[in-house]
């Protein structure tokens, strides 16, 4: 794996403090230095707004609106194109993983979350990001 952890942005979405810290905890032993955190969708799309996220940890089941409403109207923009959505959710039954995959999510990860399930969930999606980075790369180069 060539990609740096440490480069990466990170915004982990969750309406409880104690899965954000966790899923924080498990990034920053992967490498990750760059996280922000987001307690309910309107707080997580101002951060949208104002910066370029790499990967977006996603609740699903949220007071308001909820994550996966967020990650669906992410995946209509094609400026998301590149953006790792990973799905962190008790919603544990196959159709709703089913139904995140076909929205867009890149992962999908039951809680509670363990540091090994999630180490080798993000496996796949920093290989996810590499090769769209790779395609992008490829794309950029040939048309200059």
């Amino acid at each position: 794996m060539t990609i740096n952890t440490a480069q990466l942005e990170a915004l982990v979405l969750d309406d409880h403090l104690i899965i954000r810290q966790a899923i924080e905890k498990n990034l920053r032993n992967l490498g990750f230095t760059r996280i922000d955190m987001a307690a309910d969708v309107a707080e997580a799309q101002e951060k949208l707004a104002a910066k370029k996220y790499d990967i977006l940890f996603c609740d699903w089941l949220m007071p308001g609106k909820s994550g996966f409403a967020l990650m669906q109207e992410c995946r209509q923009d094609r400026a998301f194109d590149d953006v790792a959505f990973v799905m962190v959710t008790s919603e544990n039954d196959k159709h709703h993983m089913i139904e995140a995959i076909k929205a867009g999510a890149t992962a999908y990860i039951i809680k509670p979350v363990t540091p090994v399930t999630f180490q080798e969930k993000m496996v796949k999606v920093l290989e996810w990001l590499e090769k769209r980075r790779t395609t992008a790369q490829r794309t950029s180069g040939g048309a200059a």
